[in-house]
């Protein structure tokens, strides 16, 4: 199945994709939310999405040693900076931080549910014509 010229199985897995990088940037802001001066990172999921999509994503590199950096990460697009900060000029917003876990939760967890029927339907049809 196709929607919107992609295949499903495609586009649910770069959702998963990027809701998983999107879990592992709210964690971390969470766990700075003590830090003073950290600016909390927020990922833009549509435009992460499309970049998924559209094959658009890190260069590969050549390393020498076993200790370079990781080149083949794709680096997240980001949303925007937060624009208030406390005393420490710290700018994570918990609250917002948590109900941002959240909402990203969801998006997993849709994909995930309907990645399982779209194979137990395929499934289900291949048993079909035995």
């Amino acid at each position: 199945m196709a929607f919107a010229g992609v295949d499903t199985v495609s586009l649910l897995t770069a959702g998963m994709k990027v809701a998983v990088r999107n879990q592992s940037l709210i964690a971390n802001n969470i766990a700075n939310v003590d830090t003073p001066k950290y600016n909390p990172a927020r990922l833009d999921f549509q435009a992460s999405l499309r970049d998924a999509l559209e094959g658009r994503g890190p260069v590969a590199l050549r390393t020498t040693m076993a200790r370079h950096l990781d080149a083949t990460r794709e680096m997240p697009r980001f949303e925007r900076l937060a624009l208030s900060s406390k005393n420490d000029y710290n700018k994570v917003d918990l609250e917002q931080e948590m109900a941002d876990l959240a909402e990203n939760t969801g998006k997993y967890t849709t994909y995930s549910s309907l990645l399982a029927k779209h194979f137990r339907m395929v499934k289900d049809m291949l048993s079909g014509l035995r």
